[in-house]
């Protein structure tokens, strides 16, 4: 796979039911961020909360090149029974990659 070193960011917008908030702020904190952290091409990661919804939370990961959030690498992560617990309970959930532009891709 070649390697195209764009600025890139990857979002993920999810929802839970209030229960699960707790929960999830905890994987993100002890299992998730520092798996994907340690990952190629993975800079830093920053969550928010929706301003009109306190369940609807989103991560923004920044990244070295857009590959990182689809490399071969990162898609043959075997997930946690405590990853596959948690996501279980998402009610809605969106995932993007974002490539930074330039004035020459105007």
């Amino acid at each position: 796979m070649t390697t195209v070193r764009k600025n890139a960011i990857l979002v993920v917008s999810i929802e839970v039911d209030p229960v699960d908030a707790e929960e999830l702020h905890r994987w993100y904190d002890e299992e998730h961020g520092p798996e994907r952290l340690a990952m190629p091409g993975f800079v830093s990661l920053r969550r928010f909360r929706a301003h009109d919804n306190p369940n609807r939370f989103l991560a923004l990961y920044v990244l070295e090149y857009p590959e990182a959030a689809t490399s071969p690498e990162y898609m043959s992560q075997v997930q946690s029974q405590w990853a596959r617990d948690v996501m279980a309970k998402w009610k809605q959930w969106d995932r993007n990659v974002w490539i930074e532009l330039t004035s020459n891709d105007r």
